[in-house]
């Protein structure tokens, strides 16, 4: 049972590895890797890197809350579905980012150009690599099968969302005008028929 714990656990920091490898191969471009935020990015930028560190370190930290008996209900079977959810999410995030193609930047900014994507996940959902990450973080929590790292992770990673959400919904409002109101009117934010 421990090794199906070690397996598990390894591949929970190897899927957060792979996320920053995918992060970083998709970006094109200078202003796409740059990390200087755009002059609408309200400090959002910075508090997805902040909530982003901050949930990597609990689940780095599970394995010693779990060995403590803080949080954990040690079930390898939620793990394993844990791992199952990060790679569903991985891979939402991937496609999302894939679809966005020279409008996938690190920070909140306007690039020349720019258009409202409404393909694929983008019929659906305004931010559906905001929805990869979250459903990672999920995953992240179960696979680590601890309750205390999965309810904060995912309390911290949807409130630094939602308001990541907020401030581009702003910015694109502003850019885009009645084009972007009339996107907004048929698409969900994050979550279908929730949010």
């Amino acid at each position: 049972m421990k090794v199906s714990f070690m397996i598990t656990t390894f591949l929970v920091y190897f899927l957060i590895a792979c996320y920053f490898v995918v992060e970083r191969t998709l970006r094109k471009g200078e202003q796409a890797l740059s990390l200087q935020p755009g002059s609408s990015d309200r400090n959002s930028s910075y508090m997805m890197w902040a909530n982003g560190l901050f949930s990597i370190l609990l689940v780095l930290l599970a394995p010693i809350l779990n060995f403590y008996n803080l949080g954990s209900w040690n079930n390898i079977y939620v793990s394993w579905i844990g791992i199952i959810v990060m790679i569903s999410g991985l891979v939402i995030r991937y496609w999302a980012a894939q679809t966005l193609g020279k409008f996938y930047t690190r920070t909140l900014q306007i690039v020349e150009e720019h258009q409202i994507i409404d393909i694929g996940l983008y019929s659906i959902i305004r931010h559906p690599g905001y929805l990869g990450v979250f459903i990672m973080t999920i995953g992240a929590g179960l696979a680590v099968t601890n309750w205390i790292v999965l309810l904060i992770t995912v309390i911290t990673s949807f409130v630094s969302c939602a308001y990541r959400i907020y401030v581009e919904e702003e910015m694109l409002e502003g850019t885009f005008g009645e084009d972007y109101k009339v996107y907004k009117a048929t698409t969900w934010r994050m979550i279908p028929l929730v949010y």
